[in-house]
């Protein structure tokens, strides 16, 4: 009887009370509860710990469940490890599918002169296209105009790559001229630019959508980040004679990205090559993201065009 009440020995040490549970229904004899009181006061502290864990995790309130997931991001420091960030997410995901919080007084808290005109970078991934675009201007060579006087938005879906890009702007020394913010664009972005509108924001001048993630899989492809609602919240908000630059070094994304911006958007831009097959030889910006100084680095090609914003306005 004795020998009964004894906890199980793994390895010499107790096994967690909780992986050997009654194999019976019913109500425990008392034999039985005195065992399972035994097992349980002389179970590991690493038992317990995961236990009250787990308990944490039930206790969770229904507010906190709907909490924006770029709302809670906090990065750990450990040196290059910073820098290391999940590739992809699924912007379709319910958590994905919140509006992201916003402080009070933006955008007066992120840009000094908000009379400037404003780019909007979507996809903006770690920022340095943005930060670099903030320090040096760049020349916008089709149509002649120079641009060195901007604010620089840059909307991110990833929560830690916002944050991170964030943190950057301080560091880079641009501080009121760049913001970034964690959201999913095809639910915020007209939200945003409204808000941007309304606290007397200069106009759009200047969108871009470059290397977005591929979501090659077919039944990925739904995923992808043009969408006709993203189409229709440019032509909201970009007026004429301004910009929309798309480029990817994945072929079928960018013709993607093309097509969808010429079928949704054919009654508001037009693309600059009026050949499908035809794309820019260089980057019109003049300034390379990460990922394109990755690419050509490699000798890979890297596809390119521009939509202009024409007269027609939106019904």
């Amino acid at each position: 009887m004795l020998a009964s009440m004894r906890p199980l020995v793994v390895c010499g040490k107790p096994r967690p009370a909780y992986v050997r549970a009654p194999s019976f229904r019913g109500r425990l004899s008392p034999l039985a509860r005195a065992n399972v009181k035994f097992r349980l006061a002389h179970s590991s502290s690493e038992t317990e710990e995961l236990v009250t864990n787990e308990d944490k995790l039930d206790t969770k309130t229904e507010e906190e469940k709907y909490i924006p997931p770029w709302s809670t991001v906090v990065l750990k420091k450990g040196g290059k490890k910073d820098a290391r960030f999940r590739q992809h997410v699924n912007p379709l995901a319910r958590r994905f599918q919140m509006q992201t919080d916003l402080p009070d007084d933006w955008p007066n808290c992120d840009f000094d002169d908000l009379t400037l005109p404003l780019y909007v970078d979507i996809g903006c991934g770690k920022g340095g296209f943005l930060l670099d675009l903030a320090a040096k201007g760049f020349e916008e060579s089709s149509n002649d105009s120079e641009v060195t006087n901007m604010n620089y938005l840059g909307l991110e879906i990833r929560p830690s790559v916002a944050k991170y890009a964030q943190d950057r702007v301080a560091k880079r020394g641009v501080k009121g001229r760049v913001s970034f913010i964690g959201c999913n664009a095809n639910v915020d972005l007209d939200r945003i630019l409204s808000i941007y509108s309304e606290s007397g924001g200069g106009p759009v001048s200047y969108a871009s959508i470059q290397y977005p993630d591929p979501h090659f899989k077919k039944a990925h492809k739904k995923r992808r980040v043009v969408t006709p609602e993203l189409v229709n919240t440019l032509a909201k908000y970009i007026p004429v004679d301004c910009d929309v630059f798309i480029q990817s070094d994945i072929k079928d994304v960018f013709d993607d990205m093309r097509e969808k911006l010429r079928e949704h958007g054919e009654d508001y831009f037009h693309d600059v090559l009026t050949d499908f097959g035809m794309t820019l030889d260089e980057n019109p910006i003049g300034v390379p993201t990460e990922r394109e100084v990755s690419v050509l680095d490699q000798g890979l090609p890297v596809y390119r065009t521009i939509f202009r914003r024409n007269e027609a306005e939106i019904l």
